[in-house]
């Protein structure tokens, strides 16, 4: 699953080559490809696109964060599962190499100091 949410003709080309065939690419805004939109990368590696409306990211963040600890309501989505390993910042090459390989779901790379 790759998430374009840079608006731009040029994000959305760079986050269609980030696919895997038959991958799934998430437009989190608007993106006016206008008359110079090439559509083949869709077809050709048969990409699921699905789009999702603005809505209130800080609601999704809360769901996110909600583990099994958390009272309410609302149970967690438990997404920890689909992550295979995170890296710091500082690793973020050996994150790259890591998604490469054929057993990796997902790699989460920290964005904060270590």
């Amino acid at each position: 699953v790759v998430v374009d949410a840079t608006g731009s003709p040029a994000g959305l080309s760079l986050a269609a080559g980030l696919c895997r065939p038959m991958g799934t690419l998430v437009l989190k805004s608007t993106c006016a490809a206008g008359d110079q939109f090439n559509a083949a990368p869709f077809v050709i590696d048969e990409l699921k696109v699905i789009g999702s409306r603005c809505g209130p990211i800080d609601r999704a963040l809360e769901l996110l964060a909600l583990d099994d600890s958390s009272s309410g309501p609302l149970k967690p989505l438990g997404v920890s599962k689909y992550i295979t390993k995170t890296f710091p910042l500082s690793e973020a090459a050996d994150a790259i190499k890591c998604a490469a390989e054929r057993s990796t779901m997902k790699v989460q790379i920290i964005m904060a100091d270590e």
